[in-house]
């Protein structure tokens, strides 16, 4: 057993991962060998000797706006060694000799249907983006308390929950990177010593990380701080970033410098992300649907990854460093997954893919040359349709991997769920070579007062550099902004 933990950082990111442990809570009912995932790998188990029972809790840190937990307290499921007593009319608290002042901080935020429900062992009723604005309104595992941290002076807001609001007041957004690092600057300490050792004291065998975030807020900024800690406090573990992108200057038709903090947000935050990274996930999220929704798509692709580390039969379970050398092939810094694609689909999740083509002459029908590439298929049938060798010595076949049946959560949007066989393909491409050109253009002419800047232009240029493949002229070359 070598156990994965999730840490999760923004109201988004909390989405999926809510998603994904609702879905390895799904895989706790099959008990196949060989078509199932080790839950010890993702979920800590809690032997109850007395009763002969175990719990499952989720291997996993969130960090939260104050507020964005919803309806869900830190110790809402811990037992309380109080004896409470409420009386009929006043609901008033009383304990024996003591008792505990209960103090309200904001408007009480009501737990959903589908929780009283499961609390209650009724029927759970549908789910929709209006009944799941919290990603606590459908979580089904329980989570211990040092799972939870908190930012000290944002708060989440309804109104746009991927943005906190600085005290609540509706005049500042976490929007920026100075702000995520003076935040992170504040709370490291707490955090690394007290809920990160406190995780990983639970964990025999840990193999590594998934840290997925936001990469064009401030929560980029605080991610690629505490990601880098991390890195130096456990600097032999394999590390798997995910970060969700929204549309900006490079993927629009009708460019615009209006968000001026996103764009400079995301080349900073990028290049940390690959650099203390094994391998960097750049997702796309889609700004039409809701974070419910964004969480139950993405978590296609995120637990088809994991299925692969987690799986209960030896010769189909791969480490995250087998996944690493299939994408880099030798090469640590062409670590970006330049393409996600859901083969049988033909959708392509990643924010790469969308970036508007730096070569204006032939942007319609580029290709792109592919360095590495790893398939993982879901179910037996598409591994023998797409399986051409099946010496593993060959290289098709070193990269073509075959993993378990998609268990998805009833939480899980209808039609992310409908389809439980398919094939996923990571790719590393040339393509990549256009955004870090188009960031390195950006960086010339809108950080001429930073005092990094020259540093961005170095370390762009070697990726340009990095992800190309034949020869290039200067007439490649452009104004796209």
């Amino acid at each position: 057993m070598q156990e994965i933990v999730t840490i999760s950082l923004s109201h988004r990111a909390n989405h999926l991962s809510t998603q994904f442990y609702n879905c390895q809570e799904q895989n706790l009912y099959n008990n196949d060998p060989k078509n199932s995932v080790d839950p010890s790998v993702f979920l800590d188990p809690l032997i109850d000797r007395r009763t002969k029972t175990v719990t499952y809790y989720p291997r996993a840190l969130l960090w939260e706006a104050k507020n964005g937990n919803g309806s869900l307290g830190i110790y809402q499921y811990i037992q309380d060694t109080q004896d409470y007593h409420f009386k009929d009319d006043k609901k008033e608290i009383m304990a024996g000799e003591s008792s505990h002042e209960v103090v309200s901080t904001h408007k009480k935020i009501e737990r959903s249907k589908y929780q009283e429900a499961l609390d209650n062992n009724e029927p759970s009723p549908k789910l929709t983006k209006e009944n799941t604005e919290y990603w606590s309104d459908y979580n089904k595992l329980i989570y211990q308390p040092n799972s939870f941290n908190s930012l000290k002076d944002w708060y989440h807001d309804p109104e746009l929950p991927n943005l906190p609001d600085y005290q609540n007041l509706k005049r500042q957004r976490f929007i920026n990177n100075e702000q995520g690092l003076m935040e992170w600057k504040s709370q490291h300490e707490d955090f690394l010593d007290e809920n990160l050792r406190s995780v990983l004291e639970q964990c025999d065998t840990l193999q590594g990380f998934n840290l997925v975030t936001d990469i064009d807020s401030a929560w980029g900024g605080f991610s690629a701080s505490l990601l880098q800690e991390l890195k130096d406090e456990v600097p032999k573990c394999s590390l798997f970033s995910w970060g969700f992108f929204e549309s900006d200057i490079l993927t629009s038709s009708k460019p615009s410098i209006d968000n001026k903090y996103q764009v400079k947000n995301a080349i900073q935050n990028t290049l940390s992300m690959m650099d203390h990274s094994d391998l960097f996930f750049p997702i796309y999220s889609d700004s039409k649907l809701s974070n419910w929704e964004v969480g139950g798509q993405t978590c296609r692709i995120y637990d088809t990854v994991n299925s692969v580390l987690g799986h209960r039969d030896s010769d189909k379970r791969k480490t995250m460093d087998y996944i690493t050398n299939c994408i880099t092939d030798g090469d640590s810094k062409r670590n970006l997954i330049t393409s996600i694609t859901e083969i049988d689909k033909y959708y392509d999740y990643s924010y790469i893919s969308r970036v508007i083509s730096y070569d204006k002459k032939n942007r319609s029908n580029k290709e792109y040359y592919e360095f590495s590439n790893c398939v993982i298929h879901r179910g037996p049938q598409f591994l023998k349709d797409n399986k051409k060798n099946n010496d593993m010595k060959n290289k098709e076949s070193f990269r073509n991997l075959e993993t378990t049946v998609f268990e998805p959560s009833d939480t899980i949007p209808e039609e992310f769920r409908t389809s439980t066989q398919y094939s996923v393909k990571l790719s590393s491409t040339e393509k990549a070579r256009d955004v870090f050109k188009h960031w390195n253009d950006y960086v010339q002419k809108y950080f001429r007062f930073d005092d990094n800047r020259e540093e961005l232009k170095e370390d762009l240029g070697t990726l340009v550099s990095t992800y190309e493949h034949g020869w290039y002229s200067d007439e490649d070359s452009g104004d796209d902004l």
